[in-house]
């Protein structure tokens, strides 16, 4: 059996200015999941840009913080 290789949701860490991926942090299928592991990759790097993805479409930004 191969093994999976997309997944619904993604982790990364982008350049400052959202152009381009700087790190790959996680793949995961569940949205919950993929949610609480985003909580815990922006308290390990704080100071990063870090994307929480479905797809191509956004679904949190540290980016995009207020």
């Amino acid at each position: 059996m191969k093994p999976k290789r997309h997944f619904a949701f993604t982790i990364d860490i982008w350049d400052d200015v959202g152009d381009s991926i700087i790190k790959h942090v996680a793949s995961i299928d569940n949205f919950e999941a993929a949610r609480a592991a985003y909580v815990e990759v922006v308290k390990q790097w704080p100071a990063a840009r870090i994307m929480l993805r479905q797809g191509a479409r956004v679904v949190k930004d540290t980016g995009q913080r207020q």
